[in-house]
């Protein structure tokens, strides 16, 4: 791997001038673990001034802790001198960090796993703090103390959970207890690192153990509380045998592919998080239980969780679009010739499949019709992208309509449909015919 050579000759130059030098944290951990990694950490005894005059390129990043980015052929190591850490205020960080060696600096890290340091030059694992033997038993443990460990960075309830999924490990006992007993701390921790913990479990091939994990924690009720409240909220049995809305959630999760994107994930977590607010019985409906609209609930509910949480302004539109028509299956063959074409050749259409896959076979008894009608839509759709012609890309935007006079408002999507419908038809076939029909219509 070009990066682990790079990374090598980093060590070896450190160690050349006199200075200890290791790779360390995750970056041991995955090597051990045979995983490429290409998150590079190294640590070391020379100080940031000798570390800046060493390699052409360096990045300040910490100064105040003695980390740098060393770059070397356009691969980023971060370089961190040895340190021991004071008093945490912030919960999140050190008000002073002391000169260390080693074994101090590696007392100070969060969990077994990632406190190993290993010498590429003469190939000797370094294990101050038993990481070696909890890899071999697959074990996530706190260093030390763990409510120390937690107090120091409230994060760290997150990261638990994330690295005993992604890893596929189990917690040492302590270290559950720990996290359990201190839940509540997680809503003292920025929002922002909060979503960064979220999206690196949704996107774990274990993402559906990862909404178990955060729920028998008690983390989930102070960062994500409705979904905790998908628990109990009973479905007909004629089609959700599983059980309450929460199981079948954690079913949906479950049957996603392991390589599903993390946006997908969390589609699938959120998709029927309307379900408690439709909610009707049914004593109510004379038949059975239903959730008129939930889909549309749903979707609105999504997004203020992912507001909530600073989710990207464009994630949020995809998650939600995903969400809110995930009951289109057998509305697609209904849609007029153009509209259904236009949907097909959604660049989200598979991922909205994915979606709708996962929640079908989230479900007891298997529908076994639906999940065909899931994967042959599927296939159209993608059949449909491969014969795109240039008739399927719109003759104007909404851009070209107002540089053509027209005022912006709510109709400009109206205009815009019923433009490209003409255009499927071969009603219009120029910019300029588009427009004048746009101007017409207005």
């Amino acid at each position: 791997m070009k990066e682990k050579d790079i990374a090598i000759r980093a060590v070896k130059k450190l160690q050349e001038r006199g200075f200890e030098a290791y790779f360390a944290g995750g970056f041991v951990r995955d090597m051990l673990l045979g995983i490429d990694s290409k998150d590079i950490d190294i640590v070391t005894n020379a100080p940031y001034e000798s570390i800046s005059k060493l390699f052409d390129k360096v990045i300040e990043v910490g100064k105040k802790f003695n980390v740098c980015i060393v770059v070397e052929e356009g691969v980023q190591m971060e370089v961190a001198s040895f340190r021991k850490e004071g008093e945490y205020k912030d919960n999140r960080r050190p008000e002073k960090v002391f000169e260390a060696n080693a074994q101090e600096d590696a007392q100070r890290r969060d969990f077994t796993v990632n406190g190993l340091f290993f010498n590429p030059i003469n190939e000797k694992l370094l294990d101050f703090v038993g990481g070696h033997e909890d890899i071999k038993k697959m074990v996530i443990k706190f260093i030390g103390d763990p409510e120390k460990r937690i107090n120091e960075d409230h994060l760290r309830l997150l990261r638990a959970i994330r690295f005993k999924i992604t890893l596929g490990f189990q917690y040492d006992k302590d270290t559950f207890e720990a996290v359990r007993k201190n839940a509540a701390l997680i809503k003292g921790v920025s929002t922002e690192r909060i979503r960064d913990e979220i999206i690196k479990i949704m996107a774990s091939k274990n993402c559906a153990q990862g909404l178990i994990e955060l729920s028998e924690s008690q983390i989930l009720k102070y960062i994500m509380p409705e979904i905790e409240q998908l628990k109990g909220v009973r479905q007909p049995e004629s089609f959700h045998k599983e059980g309450d809305v929460f199981k079948h959630t954690y079913l949906a999760l479950r049957a996603l592919s392991p390589d599903a994107p993390a946006f997908l994930a969390i589609a699938v977590l959120l998709h029927d998080i309307g379900k408690p607010a439709t909610f009707m019985p049914k004593e109510v409906t004379g038949d059975r239980i239903r959730f008129s609209g939930h889909a549309a609930k749903s979707a609105e509910i999504a997004q203020e969780i992912l507001k909530r949480l600073k989710f990207p302004n464009f994630e949020i539109d995809t998650i939600c679009w995903m969400i809110e028509k995930h009951m289109i299956v057998y509305l697609v063959d209904k849609m007029r010739p153009a509209k259904r074409r236009r949907m097909l050749t959604d660049p989200l259409f598979t991922d909205l499949m994915a979606l709708v896959k996962a929640d079908v076979l989230g479900r007891l008894p298997l529908d076994d019709e639906y999940l065909a009608r899931v994967e042959n839509l599927t296939q159209e759709s993608q059949k449909a992208r491969g014969e795109m012609k240039d008739k399927d890309k719109e003759l104007v935007t909404g851009d070209d309509l107002i540089a053509g006079g027209l005022e912006p408002g709510p109709k400009f999507k109206e205009i815009l449909e019923e433009i490209h419908d003409k255009q499927l038809t071969g009603e219009l076939s120029s910019k300029e015919k588009a427009l004048e029909y746009a101007r017409s219509i207005k």
